[in-house]
């Protein structure tokens, strides 16, 4: 397929969004309706059997019942020169898959808003009798405005029927291994419990930051699932609520008789999970409301107080003094053993950290200031003074825990690293905007909240290059400086 093809008459190929073992995803226009689309062509690779058609029909029909905000909607199917194709929902963001690759592994509370959204996409597919059988991170799109999309509902049980009955012989495309269920490797096709086993394996993943089972290759993984139970979740990230660990141990049981039973039990004890996580982050209800962050140049107000010992991570506290020594480290080694310097900083009005609709949300979100840092260093062998890896640190001051939490959804989760500025060190000391071509280059972004701060990191490379090489040695930076941000550093970088 090339761009421009019209297929069925109706639906422009506009631009390839993706290509996998089955065929090609594509960015379409509808010319009737005049809406952008996603088109999936299917390409069954010379299957021949003559319920094929009745079967991609049948599926289909089913998929398009489940009308629900947290599933990718279909609009159509039909074949076209002899290519099965479905019409899709377009749906605009990121892959679960890419932010885990750069954010790996997620804060619980996030984890379990996550989960929660995809078991609430599995409870309207069960009601409709479909069952995905392809669950896993790839399938999941974190929108820019905060929603979570489950895509390919009905299509991956197509392709696992087809392949059951077409060729018994050949059992991978029935599931994705690191996350389908162990029964979908052997003769059985499986249940909606199946569904649950893959997102307990999410689960895992977003917490331990890599899947529960792992192998050289495809078929070693599925043994060790058929053999092996699956690893206690805290042998990888410890100190987690027993809550969790033994919810995630039950979905990923090998019998999907000591499973839970729906994807509604599932999402009751998701519930409660983010109900607790909600009650640990908000404020004590003894504590005094905290005062409104002072304004710079406000000499009227009184300085911080002196910190009590163990109030520089306390929820809502004003008692971290907003000043850059305070919230940003001088140094730090990130994940790649580079060690990076600050060599400039400066604290600004929150109306200075991006355009007018960045400066009119934390407006409305009562945050009046931002701390910025830039941090230089030379990554790996080849390294030369002409191309160093900026990182641009903002360190945003909310009121309280909760206004950060919303804040955090919008600037910090929601895709939002448009709207940010990139800071660059300026020759003679402070800061000064990075121009446009900044944004365009290569950089990798990570953001993270401790209690009323909001950080957000962006790290680029000075010669604007557009190698690929060089994302390891973003991604490693912007995270481990977002990461080693906030109220925590102050006794100590």
């Amino acid at each position: 397929m090339e761009r421009g093809k019209l297929i069925a008459d109706r639906y422009e190929l506009i631009g390839r969004l993706g290509r996998g073992g089955m065929g090609e995803v594509w960015a379409a226009r509808d010319h009737v309706l005049h809406r952008e689309v996603a088109l999936k062509l299917l390409d069954l690779d010379g299957i021949v059997h003559a319920d094929l058609p009745r079967r991609f029909e049948r599926e289909a029909v089913a998929a398009a019942q489940i009308v629900h905000p947290n599933v990718a909607a279909l609009y159509d199917r039909g074949t076209h020169d002899d290519v099965l194709f479905l019409v899709m929902e377009k749906v605009d963001g990121q892959t679960l898959t890419a932010r885990l690759q750069a954010e790996s592994p997620f804060p619980l509370p996030r984890v379990v808003a996550i989960a929660s959204s995809v078991c609430a996409a599995l409870e309207a597919a069960h009601r409709a009798q479909v069952i995905h059988y392809d669950i896993k991170p790839h399938n999941v799109i974190l929108t820019g405005d905060g929603l979570v999309k489950v895509i390919d509902f009905g299509i991956a049980g197509f392709v696992q029927a087809t392949f059951t009955v077409a060729r018994s012989s050949q059992l991978t495309p029935a599931g994705t291994p690191e996350y389908g269920a162990p029964e979908q490797f052997l003769t059985e096709r499986g249940d909606e419990r199946s569904d649950l086993y893959a997102l307990g394996g999410m689960l895992f993943g977003m917490l331990a930051g890599r899947p529960p089972f792992t192998g050289h290759n495809s078929i070693a993984v599925v043994r060790r699932k058929l053999d092996e139970e699956a690893p206690p979740l805290d042998a990888f990230r410890p100190g987690l609520p027993p809550e969790v660990t033994a919810l995630v141990a039950e979905l990923l049981e090998r019998d999907p008789d000591r499973r839970p039973q729906s994807a509604q039990q599932v999402q009751q004890r998701l519930q409660a999970l983010l109900a607790s996580c909600a009650a640990a982050e908000a404020p004590t209800a003894t504590m005094p409301p905290p005062p409104r962050t002072r304004l710079m140049g406000d000499t009227q107000q009184r300085a911080p107080r002196p910190p009590s010992p163990d109030s520089w991570n306390r929820a809502s506290t004003d008692e971290t003094p907003f000043t850059a020594d305070a919230l940003l480290p001088r140094r730090f080694t990130n994940d790649l053993d580079i060690e990076f310097a600050r060599i400039s900083e400066g604290t600004r009005l929150s109306s200075e950290a991006g355009p007018s609709d960045l400066a009119g949300e934390l407006a409305r979100g009562e945050c009046t200031e931002v701390v910025v840092g830039v941090y230089a260093e030379q990554p790996g062998p080849h390294a030369t003074p002409e191309n160093p890896v900026y990182v641009s640190v903002q360190v945003f001051a909310f009121p309280d825990a909760a206004t950060a939490r919303d804040a955090h959804k919008n600037l910090g989760d929601g895709g939002g690293a448009w709207r940010l500025t990139i800071w660059s060190a300026h020759d003679g000391g402070g800061l000064a905007p990075c121009p446009d071509r900044i944004r365009r280059s290569l950089r990798w972004r990570y953001s993270q909240r401790v209690h009323r701060y909001l950080s957000v990191a962006l790290a680029y490379r000075a010669d604007l290059t557009n190698d690929g090489s060089i994302q390891p040695w973003l991604a490693a930076a912007a995270r481990k400086a977002a990461v080693s941000a906030g109220p925590q550093n102050h006794h100590g970088d």
